[in-house]
Parts: structure tokens; sequence; C-alpha cells
């Protein structure tokens, strides 16, 4: 069983063969930095990411903030299974050698060795529920090692974090979802049903197994577009697959990112949502291009308010960057679309080179009539369903950073997912 402490080799006696150096002085720092390092191995084990950040030297606009933040999304359905995950985090060891911490003035850095228990065998093996899992992570012996470093800055009188290696690689077990045969989430009940009980059917739908038989379409639809899925999940290394219900009727739309060709040059965004009088999953929206290898490689938005979809995808060159923004209901009629372009003429001064113009169907309109669609959508904002990317504080959607967001899946986790639902 795993030990639930911090390893670490205590910082020992050491002749440092430097003349004229400080050694009480820097042995002091390096138990200083030794102090921090402890505190973010336990605070790893806890899963405590405000804890960590409050170690660093970052802010919100900060790459390593956002790429340390990345690392702490979980499933949308994670809090009905939150004992596995905190029951592997706990298995975290942070192994390093206290006299390796090498001090240089306000600067200070350690190689670490990351051990967690072997969670891709346990989670890909079937278990009962979540509780048959947990046990089974307290008593295995079997580990997976990943090699990282921390460096750290000096803040006044403290140290702090400055650097993280390999916590995306640590921490890839967020982005998972395990092998359940038991659903670990209750449904959603009906008037005639107390909260605790399970109604026949989810809330919405019309026909009793319209639920499973969305579940069993929407893996065919993987199937068949795996390929093609599994290509951006390797080719442009992001998770490319999302499950949640958007128009909440009670059964969860399908969207994915999958390429268009066997070169995966280019990918479009697909929402697909089961038709009950169909019986089948219909594809009911597709944007071209939201990620490409070429110039920039795309970037894309979605997120959904209380009755709309929102979907911004940005692209170009640098004398003419376009955003587009298409708005849907939940009927999924294309009800609205915006554009605003970025344009660069290299041929004017510099102070005067850059602007912005904005449209609404094709027709140009001002900035204040196309910021207040915006701030009124990223307001009343549900849910950020996927992005790849960071608007900045100039952007109109910068404040839906504030807003939940789904962590998307990957193409296995998408179908053990989906097959997890299936009773």
């Amino acid at each position: 069983m795993f030990k639930k402490t911090v390893a670490s080799v205590l910082v020992a006696s050491m002749a440092f063969g430097i003349a004229g150096c400080d050694i009480f002085g820097y042995r002091k720092e390096m138990g200083n930095v030794d102090g921090v390092i402890k505190s973010y191995g336990k605070a790893l084990q806890k899963l405590d990411e405000e804890k960590i950040l409050g170690m660093t030297t970052w802010d919100e606009k900060d790459k390593e903030y956002e790429e340390f933040k990345d690392c702490f999304v979980f499933d949308a359905n994670a809090e009905y299974i939150w004992d596995v995950y905190e029951a592997t985090a706990n298995t975290i060891e942070l192994n390093y050698k206290g006299t390796s911490i090498k001090v240089n003035g306000k600067k200070a850095s350690i190689d670490v060795t990351y051990v967690i228990v072997d969670w891709k065998t346990l989670y890909d093996e079937s278990h009962v529920t979540a509780d048959d899992l947990v046990k089974a992570i307290k008593d295995s012996m079997n580990v997976i090692t990943v090699e990282g470093s921390l460096e750290f800055a000096k803040d006044g009188d403290d140290w702090k974090i400055s650097k993280i290696t390999a916590l995306e690689e640590l921490m890839e077990f967020s982005g998972e979802w395990p092998n359940l045969e038991t659903k670990q989430w209750p449904t959603m009940p009906t008037e005639e049903t107390d909260p605790t009980d399970e109604p026949a059917f989810p809330t919405g739908t019309q026909f009793a197994d319209s639920y499973q038989k969305a579940i069993a379409a929407y893996m065919k639809v993987l199937e068949d577009n795996k390929k093609m899925i599994e290509g951006v999940q390797y080719e442009y290394k992001f998770d490319p697959v999302g499950i949640y219900d958007i128009n909440g009727d009670g059964i969860p739309e399908l969207y994915f990112v999958a390429a268009t060709n066997e070169e995966f040059y280019s990918c479009n965004l697909y929402v697909y949502n089961y038709n009950e009088y169909a019986g089948e999953a219909l594809k009911q929206i597709e944007v071209e291009s939201v990620q490409y290898m070429a110039a920039s490689g795309g970037f894309f938005l979605m997120y959904a308010t209380s009755n709309r979809l929102i979907i911004t995808h940005a692209g170009g060159e640098d004398s003419d960057f376009k955003y587009w923004t298409e708005i849907y209901n939940f009927e999924w009629d294309l009800i609205a679309s915006y554009r605003r372009n970025y344009l660069y003429d290299y041929d004017l001064p510099e102070d005067q080179a850059s602007s912005v113009k904005y449209y609404e169907e094709g027709t140009e309109i001002t900035e204040e009539q196309y910021n207040q669609v915006f701030k009124d959508d990223v307001a009343k904002t549900v849910i950020v369903l996927t992005r790849n990317y960071e608007p900045s504080q100039d952007d109109v959607e910068f404040p839906i950073l504030s807003k939940p967001s789904f962590a998307m899946l990957t193409y296995e986790s998408a179908y053990r997912y989906l097959k997890s639902l299936q009773t």
C-alpha cells in the first residue's frame, strides 16, 4: 500500500568546495526550498490546486497558470466518483534528493520523480462500483513513474514555484473515466418521483427507451469516426470529444472535432443530437476548419446559455485575421452570425496600421453593437463546452474564463464513458 507522505531525502551536511561561499546561508536557502517542495507534494496528494497556485509566481495572464489549471479539469460527472480521483491522487509520492537542490542567487531548481498508482490498468479493468475501484487503488502495488523538475524564484523572503514540468503527464488521470459497471450518478427526478428515486426515463424525452437508444447511437457515431477523431487527438494534442446535455432535455448531445482527410490537415467541429422520432443520432451542426496545420492553426470556442449555443472560430493571416461566430437555438437553427476582422496594413505607419471591423450577417456594425451581443451571451453562459485558446483581456469573450467548463475527453475515454451509461 502506498505511503501517504511525500518521500524526500533531508538536506544533509555537505562540503561545498566554493571559496568564500556563505555555507550556512546557502544551506538555509536549500532548507527553505525543501519546505516548499514538501508542501507542494502534500497539496498534490489532496488535489488542492488553489494552495499550489498560492505557492507559485504566476497570475491568470501567464501561460504556466493556464497549463496548470488545465491539469485539474475533471469530467463533468466527476463529483459522483470523486473518491476515485482522490484515492488516485493520494498515492502520489514526490521523490527527490534534498542534497540535489540547486540554489543560484534568487533562482533554484530540483529534479523530481513522481510515483503514482498504475491507474491506467485499474481504470481499464471492470469494477462494479466506485468503492470497489477505490479499494483496488489502495491495495495495488503497481506504479507509474514520471520524471520531472521544479524551478523556483525568490519573492522577497519567500521561495515560490516558477515552473513545473511533467505535471500534465502525472495528472492525466483527471481526464479519464474508469470502467464502472454501475451507474454512479442520480437521474433527474420528475414531479411524480421522490428525489432519491430513479424515474422511468429522463426528463424531457418522449419515449422510455430514448436515453439508451441515444447512448447506443452515439457509440456508433464514434465508431464511424474513430480514425478521424483519434487523428486530431494525436496530431493536434488535445482531447476532441464532448458529451453534455446542451438543451436540457435529459439526453446528452455528442460533439467532437474530427479531421476531414487522412492527412489531418484540417478539422471540423460536429454536434450530434439524438432524434427520438428518427430513432438515430443526427448531425445538427458542422463548423468547418476550426483547426488546421497551416498558419495560425485555428482557434475555437463553444459555449451555451439556457437557450442558445454559441460557436466562435478564428483564423487567417496577420493582415486579415477573422473571428466568425454563429449562434444557434436549441432546435439547432442558425439564428445569427457575426464576424470581426483584425486588419493590419504593412504600408501604413505603425500607429495607423491596425484596425478592427465588425459585421452582422455581412453588414458592418459598430463595435458597441457587436460587443453588446456577446456581453449578454457571456454573462448568461451556463457552460463552456470546449475551447482550444484563452481569450485575451481585450476580447469580449474574456469573462468566459470564469464560467464552468466541461472537460473534453479522449476517444477512448468518451467511448468508455458512454458504455458505462448503458444498462
